[in-house]
C-alpha cells in the first residue's frame, strides 16, 4: 500500500495491520471532517479514490452528511475491500444504515436502519450540535416512527416499546 493513496490517519492502522494486528474498535471514516473519539479515525475527502485494503476484516462505520457526492461510490470502495461490518451514519440526521454485517447484507430498509440503542450510544457523531440536542433529535424521530407504526401493533405492545425508549432515552423522551 502506497501512503499516498490511504485517507489520513489510515497509516498507522495499515502498519498495524501489517504486523498481524488490528485495531480493536469500530473504526470511523468520517467525510465531515475531524472527530473528536476514542475510536481510530481516518479522515477521507469525498472526491478522492482511496486504497481501502487495510479495512479488511474490520468494524467501519463512514460519517457523512446526507449530501455527500458518490455516496453510493465510495460505499461501494469500502464494501470491495470486505469489511468485517460497515454502517453508514449521517451526522446531519443523527441516524445511519447497517450496509453489511459479517458478510450479510440486509435487504429490506426496515433491516438496515440503524436500531434506536445504538443511534442514542452515537448521538452527537460528527455533527455540529451538542450530545444532548442529538439526543432530542434522534428521541424526537424514534417517538414519530413509533406513533406512525402503533395502530399496527397491540396497546400492550406499544406501551412496552415507550417503556423501552424511555430507558434508552432518559430525559430526552419526555422533552418530545
Amino acid at each position: 500500500m502506497n501512503a499516498r493513496d490511504l485517507p489520513y490517519g489510515a497509516r498507522e492502522i495499515a502498519e498495524l495491520r501489517s504486523t498481524g494486528k488490528r485495531p480493536a474498535d469500530l473504526v470511523l471514516i468520517s467525510l465531515v471532517g475531524p472527530l473528536r473519539e476514542n475510536n481510530p479515525v481516518v479522515i477521507a475527502k469525498a472526491e478522492r479514490s482511496y486504497d481501502w485494503r487495510f479495512l479488511v476484516g474490520l468494524s467501519v462505520a463512514l460519517v457523512i452528511k446526507t449530501d455527500t457526492p458518490n455516496l453510493a461510490g465510495i460505499v461501494k470502495d469500502i464494501e470491495a475491500a470486505n469489511p468485517a461490518m460497515l454502517s453508514v451514519w449521517f451526522s446531519d440526521r443523527q441516524d445511519g444504515l447497517n450496509i453489511s454485517l459479517q458478510g450479510y447484507r440486509p435487504r429490506t430498509k426496515t433491516g438496515r436502519r440503524i436500531g434506536v440503542r445504538q443511534r442514542a450510544a452515537w448521538a452527537g457523531l460528527g455533527a455540529d450540535k451538542p450530545v444532548g440536542d442529538c439526543l432530542v433529535m434522534i428521541a424526537r424521530q424514534t417517538k414519530a416512527r413509533a406513533i406512525e407504526n402503533a395502530g399496527r401493533f397491540d396497546a400492550a405492545l406499544v406501551e412496552m416499546a415507550h417503556a423501552g425508549f424511555r430507558r434508552i432515552f432518559g430525559k430526552a423522551w419526555e422533552v418530545v
